[in-house]
């Protein structure tokens, strides 16, 4: 039996969308959106600049700082679905908002407990659940105000907030560490974290046409049944998660590989280590707006949002080797930033695809693809760690999340960028 699941209140004070989409009003939605995305990006990015801090005063091994990393993704990962399909019943202002200060909260209690590795992970594992779908949610929130010839724009945007957010929580969070000690981080992105929930709270409003797609939604078995049945959107899990595992070694493991490998110092990371996020700022913006430019002037919208995330892959790989075995620490760090910009120019097309297939359902078809990109989170810090430890080289892992992206790269070309998830669910019923 199908339900009718619950719509956003009145006292939500829906906006007219016909109206306000010439206003500025979507580019402020946008705006909110992109400080989401940061501040999902600013607490994963902490705890690499921790982790050799803790590695050192803790004498843990490389191996369960993976753990460590990894305790957040998990719960991070088997809560997204859910959580994402929820957003789409219930609306984004509350969803993200409540999401937003729940993840704050428990950064802040991280650094109560950062001192204590097992309480340390449970306060991760507990972070993890609160951020599991508020970047599918700010997107399903953002979905109905942006046109579609805007979307991978729009989805640039708010990438490269996360970008710059890695970027500025390298220093920050060295600065931090210096003034208040291991826990200052956590404390100082956390704040920051619920000053941003309150803000969503306060200031999103749903477009009047979302009640409308709200009263569209179904019974959940019909639409996952139709998420689980579809190539294109398997492919685009599939080719997610390759790119997702080699992100995580930036967001994870690099300053540790530049200090241990490069012998960069403390310092050396502060000052350069957000250079490759700025790369990759460049590469989410300049990727998301060519994709929407050549889509509108050719009007083979299949063939660029499969090519350009196909070709930023390969070329990623391409300059993540020699940044591997460069031996100057201005080249090392040049090639990063480059092969971070060029493994940012695909993100913003595969979330606008994603937007795309989902339509009403864009918090849950962004939910599933994000999610199997977190499994490769999982992964992707347990895996580098355990590959240094039991081999001694800090190159191997590198080798193997190149091997990964040249397959997402072929993986893209089997995506049906046209699919819709609407068309699937009324051709099963």
């Amino acid at each position: 039996m199908s339900t009718t699941p619950r719509i956003e209140s009145g006292a939500e004070r829906p906006l007219s969308i016909e109206n306000e989409r010439t206003s500025i009003y979507p580019w402020i939605v946008v705006g909110m959106g992109a400080m989401v995305f940061m501040s999902n990006y600013t607490d994963k990015t902490l705890m690499s600049v921790v982790a050799p801090h803790l590695m050192a005063q803790l004498s843990i091994s490389k191996i369960a700082m993976g753990w460590i990393f990894s305790a957040f993704a998990i719960t991070y990962t088997l809560l997204q679905p859910l959580l994402a399909y929820l957003s789409d019943i219930f609306g984004a202002r509350r969803s993200v908002g409540l999401m937003v200060l729940w993840y704050g909260v428990f950064t802040i209690l991280s650094g109560v407990t950062a001192l204590n590795i097992g309480q340390l992970a449970w306060m991760r594992a507990a972070t993890g659940a609160g951020e599991a779908a508020s970047m599918p949610a700010a997107t399903g929130g953002v979905s109905p105000w942006v046109p579609s010839g805007k979307r991978a724009l729009s989805q640039g945007l708010m990438h490269s907030a996360t970008r710059l957010g890695a970027a500025i929580t390298v220093p920050l969070s060295v600065a931090s560490i210096i003034a208040f000690g291991i826990s200052g981080p956590f404390w100082v992105f956390g704040i920051a974290t619920v000053a941003i929930g309150i803000v969503w709270l306060i200031v999103y409003r749903a477009p009047s046409t979302s009640h409308g797609k709200k009263n569209q939604l179904i019974h959940g078995k019909r639409l996952w049944s139709a998420v689980l049945k579809s190539r294109s959107m398997w492919a685009l899990c599939i080719a997610d998660f390759c790119y997702f595992y080699t992100l995580t070694i930036y967001l994870t493991w690099l300053p540790t590989f530049l200090i241990k490998d490069h012998h960069f110092t403390m310092l050396k990371v502060g000052i350069y280590g957000f250079l490759p996020f700025i790369g990759g700022m460049m590469g989410s913006v300049l990727g998301g707006a060519m994709c929407d430019h050549l889509c509108a002037r050719t009007g083979n919208r299949k063939l660029w949002r499969r090519l350009i995330p196909s070709v930023g892959m390969i070329c990623s790989v391409l300059l993540l080797l020699p940044a591997v075995y460069a031996k100057s620490e201005f080249t090392t760090i040049l090639l990063f930033s480059c092969s971070f910009f060029f493994l940012d120019a695909t993100i913003s097309v595969f979330w606008a695809i994603a937007m795309d297939m989902g339509g009403s359902y864009a918090s849950t078809s962004a939910g599933w693809m994000n999610t199997w990109a977190n499994v490769g989170g999982i992964i992707s810090p347990v895996a580098f760690g355990a590959l240094v430890q039991w081999s001694g080289s800090w190159t191997l892992p590198f080798l193997v999340a190149s091997g990964l992206m040249v397959i997402g790269g072929g993986v893209v070309w089997l995506i049906d960028t046209e699919m819709r998830l609407s068309d699937l669910i009324e051709t099963a019923h």
